[in-house]
């Protein structure tokens, strides 16, 4: 009887294991997202750097500064200060939009919760 009670413990824990909430913008799917949106950001200051303007817009860094524009959700560019942001619902069990922007040109994300 031990056995099956402590068995049956092991299973509950392990399937409320399976439902990690992760704090805002730190899911693994947003920390790829970001990981490839900083590889853009780095593109977007090595031309900053040379040209001396933000480019106009992100294909404008296709091919000399980045190979491709990397795929997910889609990146919002701003020309006038160089900065990202994307959006995105987190899966099963946190399914509120979350935003994410860079502070400026830079590889610094805040994220938040947004109920649009």
């Amino acid at each position: 009887m031990t056995i099956l009670r402590n068995l049956s413990i092991c299973a509950i824990l392990a399937a409320l294991s399976a439902c990690t909430v992760w704090p805002v913008g730190e899911d693994p799917y947003s920390l790829k997202t970001r990981r490839d949106a900083n590889f853009v950001l780095e593109a977007v200051q090595s031309y900053h750097q040379q040209k001396g303007a933000f480019p106009p817009d992100l294909q404008t860094l296709v091919p000399a500064y980045l190979p491709s524009l990397p795929e997910g959700p889609a990146l919002q560019y701003n020309s006038n200060d160089g900065s990202l942001a994307y959006h995105y619902i987190p899966s099963w069990p946190q399914l509120q939009w979350v935003w994410c922007n860079s502070v400026g040109d830079t590889t610094n994300w805040r994220c938040e919760k947004k109920m649009t």
